[in-house]
């Protein structure tokens, strides 16, 4: 038969906490928005999101930088190719998954003449987001192909007038661009750790 010990007697133990062993996350701070910040949040499938990116690039006066995982849409691949020629700063971050490719945005650009940078410094380089201006900024769960405008479950959000928010994500593109290598077709990179099947 179990019994417990007297109160008195009861031992008391004593379990120190985990030692964190990676730094704690650190949020940017951002200035709040201004009177005239607006939000346009888009919801794949049947938003045509694809589209409203394309018309956001076609109406880019000074730049875009767009950095993405994996990008197969034509319509924006076009609106970008566009964009270029007729002068605008235009600047593409891929992951190096899109090098590897036979045929892919990366061929596409090139031969376009587009700026463009892989970026191998990550297991994966996983963002999603293109900045516009001095001013716009455009980011969600969405991948740059059609399946994501049009077949998956996704969000993209559209903010516009919002400076500093902008500011903060051209930080992260050249960031990312500075860590990056110029493509070139054929380009090998060693085998990426292995990471929790990117979408």
């Amino acid at each position: 038969m179990f019994s417990m010990p007297p109160a008195s007697s009861a031992r008391t133990t004593t379990t120190p906490a985990p030692v964190a062993t990676r730094p704690a996350a650190t949020a940017v701070p951002m200035p709040p928005p201004s009177a005239h910040a607006t939000v346009d949040v888009f919801f794949s499938p049947g938003g045509r999101t694809d589209r409203a990116v394309a018309d956001l690039i076609d109406g880019a006066r000074v730049r875009v930088w767009i950095a993405g995982y994996y990008f197969t849409s034509s319509t924006i691949a076009r609106a970008l190719d566009q964009a270029f020629r007729r002068g605008v700063d235009v600047r593409v971050v891929l992951d190096r998954s899109q090098a590897t490719l036979t045929y892919s945005s990366a061929t596409y650009f090139h031969n376009q003449g587009v700026p463009l940078w892989i970026n191998a410094r990550y297991p994966v380089m996983h963002h999603k987001f293109l900045v516009v201006d001095e001013d716009t900024v455009g980011f969600g769960s969405m991948n740059f192909t059609q399946a994501g405008a049009r077949h998956n479950a996704e969000n993209f959000n559209l903010f516009r007038h919002w400076t500093a928010l902008a500011g903060t994500y051209a930080g992260e593109f050249d960031r990312l661009r500075q860590e990056s290598v110029r493509y070139s077709p054929g380009m090998v990179f060693e085998d990426r750790v292995p990471d929790e099947a990117p979408h």
